[in-house]
């Protein structure tokens, strides 16, 4: 069935490749693209032969300028053959585009993909040559709004071709007139979650490529040495395209302020989409960040995955806004859990507990509580997390020398029955974590991993002052790096090596089969 439908597609797409031609090549074929359009009324699955020949006609027909019209005011129409076959052609390509954009919608996957790649292509190849004579830099921007328009479904899922349509945020022509046009468009007053999450994640896609903060002016004896923007419709033979960061953030913020106005924590997964663009993308563009502070404090007061990801944002508000947040450690505190080993922003969550343990004038309770509750779950974490946990403790030892104290050494007794610390309480200042010791670390010396027990081992020594403390590497890293520099000679497949065919003696396989040498 699958060879079948191979050979019918073959068979169509070389149909398509003559027709195309015999249509490129003379007029007397020009009912051809008629007859090409007809196909997408056709009931199948597989649209990409049928769309790469539109691409190819229209590409082509666009280079040669046979869909310019010239528009003079105050003139009469023109009715000649020529001036009529343009026009035909010009209703030919929006039919076409059209069609194209309804492929986004339907089909399998890869045509759907496959649609949406040809559409920003003829948007590439109408801003190079436009349908009407442009001396200077020109963008089809009612194309782009098309294509935003099916990409901002209601009711259909587009995360596959709006994760596609970012090979062409690249450009930097596509990124500005992405964002006006997205900000033109975004406004409902009661969207769908789906809506809600397709205008997130094309957002997201739009701010992909970073937006610089100042506009760099380049000199001409320095142009060569400046990398070059790289641009969708831009040519040698136009003007340069006039990239302004300042709207890129301005439009940015435009489209935000749409999204705010949403219910975004409803569902769990918009609310962690939301967060993501948030904290990775648009907290550098944002003009007012404090806005964003109940958005952050009521996704911070959630738990789970969605305070670990709030908890970054937060982080940038008080660091650089002055923004204060009541029993901040506490809330970074409580969400040291064994939990949080299931979730995927587990190294974002011990990278930002490094940045925010990283005052010395910090309370030695408090860092001690820290240290005691990182080295506690050492040891119910996986290998490759109790090396970061580990790494942790490190860089607060070195922080804060005086809690080197709290390290057991081999003629120190460890308190492990009758321990102090209480591991249920949910503020670090009441734990009663300077009481305690770091017993963990001489039972993870003995751990099954030898990465976690080499770290815990340089720890402790480097606490005791008879090494240096280094950082300590990923064991994930460590070990493949291991594997690579392994040389195998031979790999056995068997017990014992066989002479021949013949099975060896003993085997289930020749009470069925007889094998002869």
């Amino acid at each position: 069935m699958a060879a079948a439908q191979q050979n019918l597609s073959k068979m169509v797409s070389a149909q398509l490749r003559t027709k195309a031609t015999e249509f490129l090549n003379s007029r007397k074929h020009a009912n051809n693209l008629a007859d090409i359009l007809q196909m997408f009324e056709a009931e199948t699955e597989n649209y990409t032969p049928l769309l790469l020949t539109i691409e190819v006609i229209f590409t082509e027909l666009l280079k040669r300028g046979d869909l310019i019209q010239e528009v003079v005011p105050l003139k009469l129409i023109d009715y000649s053959p020529e001036a009529e076959y343009t026009r035909w052609l010009v209703e030919c390509y929006e039919t076409a585009l059209t069609r194209t954009l309804e492929c986004v919608k339907r089909g399998r996957t890869s045509s759907r993909l496959q649609a949406l790649v040809t559409a920003c292509k003829l948007m590439q190849a109408e801003g190079k040559h436009p349908l009407e004579s442009s001396p200077g830099y020109f963008f089809p921007s009612v194309r782009l709004k098309n294509i935003f328009t099916v990409l901002l479904d209601a009711d259909m899922s587009m995360t596959a071709p709006i994760a596609r349509f970012q090979e062409f945020t690249e450009y930097r022509d596509v990124q500005q007139y992405g964002l006006k046009v997205l900000s033109t468009i975004a406004y409902r007053k009661s969207p769908t979650s789906v809506y809600m999450q397709n205008y997130l994640e094309l957002l997201d896609k739009l701010l992909a490529s970073e937006i610089p903060i100042e506009i760099k002016i380049k000199f001409k004896d320095r142009d060569d040495d400046e990398k070059e923007e790289k641009l969708l419709c831009g040519s040698e033979n136009k003007a340069p395209f006039p990239y302004n960061p300042g709207v890129c953030r301005r439009y940015a913020n435009r489209c935000w302020g749409f999204a705010c106005q949403w219910p975004l924590c409803a569902e769990p997964r918009t609310q962690r989409r939301a967060l993501v663009l948030l904290v990775e993308r648009l907290m550098p563009l944002l003009t007012k960040p404090h806005l964003a502070t109940d958005m952050l404090c009521d996704s911070l007061d959630a738990g789970g995955p969605i305070s670990m990801l709030a908890l970054q944002g937060v982080l940038e508000l008080v660091r650089r806004h002055n923004i204060d947040y009541p029993d901040m450690y506490d809330r970074l505190y409580a969400m040291f859990e064994p939990e949080m080993f299931a979730t995927r922003y587990k190294k974002r969550l011990l990278h930002l507990a490094d940045v925010f343990l990283s005052s010395t004038h910090l309370p030695e309770s408090l860092v001690a509580a820290f240290a005691k509750r990182v080295s506690r779950l050492a040891l119910v974490a996986p290998p490759e997390d109790a090396v970061g946990l580990l790494q942790l403790l490190a860089n607060m030892l070195q922080r804060h020398p005086a809690l080197k104290r709290m390290i057991c050494t081999e003629d120190t007794p460890a308190i492990m029955s009758g321990d102090p610390y209480v591991m249920d309480e949910t503020s670090p200042e009441r734990a009663r974590a300077l009481g305690s010791s770091l017993w963990e670390l001489r039972a993870l010396r003995r751990h099954a991993a030898p990465p976690v027990a080499a770290a815990a081992a340089g720890l402790a020594a480097a606490a005791a002052g008879r090494a240096p403390l280094a950082d300590l590497a990923p064991p994930d890293q460590a070990l493949f790096d291991a594997e690579l520099k392994k040389r195998f000679k031979t790999i056995e497949m068997n017990f014992s090596r066989p002479l021949g065919m013949t099975a060896q003696n003993g085997e289930r396989l020749l009470q069925y089969w007889d094998l002869m040498a």
